[in-house]
């Protein structure tokens, strides 16, 4: 079993990874870690808070509770900039410059729920 601690380094090697495949012009494999990032937060925040998280309908369900938990509407609006990244990976419709800035907003995701 994957503990809370695990999904967060997780999340941080994953983000790490999308900046050096960002740099490198590879626009699908940054879409993809960087969702990759803020899907590992989110089990990390389920682990901590016991709430399932083995399906993509319960990443919804989590990042209710922590919009609820963080008290910040924006946690939510983050949370959507990811996954638009996911189907960037799928589809490669975005430009750089949009991913650079869901980039930017998956950190704040990571660093809101991290807090709470």
């Amino acid at each position: 079993m994957t503990t809370a601690e695990e999904y967060r380094t997780a999340a941080h090697q994953l983000y790490d990874q999308a900046l050096v495949e960002l740099e490198a012009g590879d626009l699908r494999q940054a879409s993809e870690k960087l969702w990759g990032a803020a899907a590992q937060v989110l089990k990390s925040f389920a682990e901590k808070h016991d709430l399932e998280h083995d399906s993509h309908s319960h990443a919804y369900k989590v990042i209710r509770e922590a919009v609820r938990e963080s008290r910040n509407p924006d946690v939510g609006e983050w949370f959507k900039h990811a996954e638009a990244l996911h189907g960037n990976f799928c589809e490669n419709w975005m430009i750089e410059s949009e991913i650079r800035a869901s980039a930017a907003d998956v950190r704040r995701l990571i660093d809101a729920v991290e807090r709470v």
